[in-house]
């Protein structure tokens, strides 16, 4: 998990720095505004957690707010999905590899690879 919150603050900086600079792309500013007030999903949150605060807070530190708020969505879907209420209760069992390369890299099965084994414990 090192690169990609990196990345999210990195990019909410860049963002927001074109914003000030009025430079950022016609098509972005289309589809999520020209201000970061607009274009980050978690401000009215923030706002309403921090009120006048909130502009004291980076807009790197806003995006990596924003990245780790998608993960914990991610994961109360993973969680519901597999039926654990818990963190600590999940397990590499719970996961399927979408990639021949994912499961070289991490050992997780592809789908095709534990569809018999899920049949055989519906049926036993």
């Amino acid at each position: 998990m090192g690169r990609s919150p990196l990345t999210a603050v990195m990019k909410a900086s860049y963002f927001a720095e074109l914003a000030e600079k009025g430079k950022l792309p016609k098509s972005f500013e289309e589809l999520y505004g020209n201000t970061p007030e607009k274009f980050f999903i978690s401000i009215p949150d923030l706002k309403a957690r921090f009120g006048e605060r909130l502009r004291e807070i980076p807009w790197g530190a806003i995006g990596l707010y924003t990245y780790l708020d998608k993960v914990k969505v991610g994961l109360q879907q993973l969680m519901a999905g597999v039926r654990k209420w818990r963190l600590n209760l999940i397990d590499r069992s719970d996961l399927i590899a979408l990639s021949e390369r994912a499961s070289k890299a991490t050992g997780i099965p592809l789908p095709e690879e534990i569809a018999g084994k899920i049949m055989e414990n519906i049926l036993s």
